[in-house]
């Protein structure tokens, strides 16, 4: 799972580079040349930032990262704050598995048919990055699974020197 969330942060990364590579160079050749790159809007907006704004989730969930509201926890001990974690983590697997599903279905459907967006000289396929959105979701499931798994064990063994957010590193299976 450590090294599947990475290389979903990296692939993330690639995505957003070749993002600004090619937007950057839309906009060089429509200022010096007046010959804009054909479909930048359409792939922008279907492919990378598909890729840039889920393939990085499960190096989130990894190292526990994801945006977390403190109002309510900022004064929990470390033990209070690993149950807290625990009782919430089955409903996170629930949620992401179920969006995972749910998009891999649509996905299926959509590429069955084929799925295209017209980007005005050519129809660009869009239903490889579906299957993208399904993958990314998947993974981060089971990354929260590992930890609710863990985070059980954790608590099972009692409160002495727990540390309430084991980072990425930590994961092993």
């Amino acid at each position: 799972l450590t090294t599947l969330s990475n290389l979903t942060l990296w692939l993330g990364a690639l995505a957003l580079v070749a993002m600004m590579v090619h937007v950057t160079a839309d906009v060089v050749l429509k200022i010096t040349l007046n010959w804009p790159v054909a479909g930048t809007l359409e792939i922008v907006s279907y492919v990378y930032m598909v890729a840039c704004t889920f393939l990085p989730l499960a190096h989130l969930q990894a190292s526990r990262s994801l945006i977390v509201v403190e109002f309510f926890t900022q004064n929990l001990s470390k033990w209070s704050l690993l149950k807290l974690e625990t009782l919430m983590a089955p409903l996170s697997v629930a949620y992401l598995g179920t969006l995972a599903i749910v998009g891999a279905t649509r996905a299926y459907s959509k590429t069955v048919l084929g799925e295209t967006q017209d980007a005005t000289y050519f129809e660009l396929p869009v239903w490889p990055m579906r299957w993208v959105f399904a993958a990314a979701l998947a993974i981060t499931a089971l990354v929260a699974l590992h930890q609710f798994i863990t985070d059980c064990r954790r608590l099972s063994s009692g409160p002495g020197g727990t540390d309430a957010s084991p980072k990425l590193g930590d994961l092993r299976i």
